[in-house]
């Protein structure tokens, strides 16, 4: 949940007085409606493979050419929908130097931003490779040459020797200066067979999003935003507590700005995040249960912190529906007596 709408839940209800409704009421506030919970039953969608599906590897770098140069990436990884996303040595200092402001119940509420401006982009070329915060990635598009040699919209190119094999591999890179260099990285490909996987991975646009507020089990607010014709539309409710409580609509939902207007989930486990004002947030993800459709998702900036204690993640529940798939969020926080949950469900259709 959002840290500043758990302080203003504490704020608001602790200087108002909180109060209590009878056991009758209670049970009937809080009676969760059906569009806030997941279905029992976990099936996949039926999206086809995206154009590059086959091609879509993380190559992380091993050895950099002669070791006497300057490593210009540390890892590049190739998305199935045709983009690609450049990890520099610079993002590696970054994540061990940043401190990151987590979520006042302990966990991270992805496709909301984490209360930093540090993930600003600016546009690079005219073929729209994007550099994120002074450099720490690079993301642009890339087309496939022939099988294993790949060209990047930076002017790089990338040609795997070893392409099929699990483990190390060969590659050479030829840098936007036309210099070649071999390096050697490591690839997974045992992803690839996995339906769940293919079926998550791809790029999402996220056409609404629903939260629905609690406390102390009352029900007092409902917000809603979605996307239409490029534009971000909301629409708030609160309730007569909510009222009471001197709520209103700009303590409920996120800036417009803020509208995570797509994602796009990569089988290596990266998950990226675009904002309405130019943005970007960057986790990872794993499937904790393909049986009932849970992923752990964690916060930006902890990718390849495995020094930290590796606690700040999000569990939430995915379910498809065809070409569509929801995310459902709980968050639950006990603070000064008062117990705050909300609900989100996030709705994507699979198109960029």
């Amino acid at each position: 949940m959002r840290r500043n709408i758990l302080y203003s839940l504490i704020i608001a209800i602790a200087s108002l007085g909180f109060v209590a409704c009878d056991s009758d009421d209670n049970e009937k506030q809080s009676q969760f409606p059906d569009g806030a919970k997941p279905s029992t039953e976990f099936t996949l969608g039926n999206n086809a493979d995206e154009q590059y599906a086959k091609d879509a590897i993380k190559m992380d770098v091993k050895t950099w050419g002669d070791g006497k140069t300057d490593k210009e990436f540390n890892s590049i990884e190739l998305f199935a929908d045709g983009h690609f996303l450049i990890t520099t040595p610079k993002a590696k200092k970054a994540q061990q130097t940043v401190g990151v402001t987590r979520q006042a119940d302990g966990s991270t509420a992805i496709f909301k931003k984490n209360g930093t401006e540090r993930m600003k982009t600016r546009a690079v070329d005219a073929e729209g490779t994007i550099i994120i915060d002074n450099g720490l990635y690079i993301y642009g598009t890339y087309t496939r040459v022939k099988d294993g040699v790949y060209q990047l919209s930076n002017q790089t190119t990338i040609r795997i020797k070893d392409n099929g094999i699990t483990g190390y591999a060969t590659i050479t890179y030829t840098n936007s200066f036309g210099v070649d260099i071999t390096i050697v990285v490591d690839i997974d490909f045992q992803y690839k067979p996995d339906p769940a996987i293919r079926q998550l991975c791809r790029s999402w646009r996220m056409d609404s999003s629903e939260t629905w507020l609690y406390a102390n089990g009352v029900y007092f607010a409902y917000g809603k935003q979605w996307l239409k014709h490029g534009r971000v539309y909301q629409e708030v409710t609160l309730s007569p507590e909510g009222k009471q409580w001197d709520f209103d609509e700009d303590d409920i939902l996120d800036d417009k700005d803020d509208y995570c207007y797509r994602t796009i989930f990569s089988p290596c486990g990266t998950f990226v995040c675009f904002y309405m004002d130019g943005d970007v947030e960057i986790g990872r993800w794993e499937w904790k249960d393909t049986n009932y459709g849970i992923l752990r998702c964690w916060e930006p900036f902890e990718i390849g912190d495995y020094d930290d204690d590796d606690d700040d993640y999000a569990d939430v529940t995915v379910r498809f529906d065809g070409k569509k798939m929801r995310i459902y969020q709980d968050y639950m926080d006990d603070e000064d007596d008062f117990q705050f949950r909300v609900l989100n469900v996030s709705e994507f259709s699979a198109r960029y």
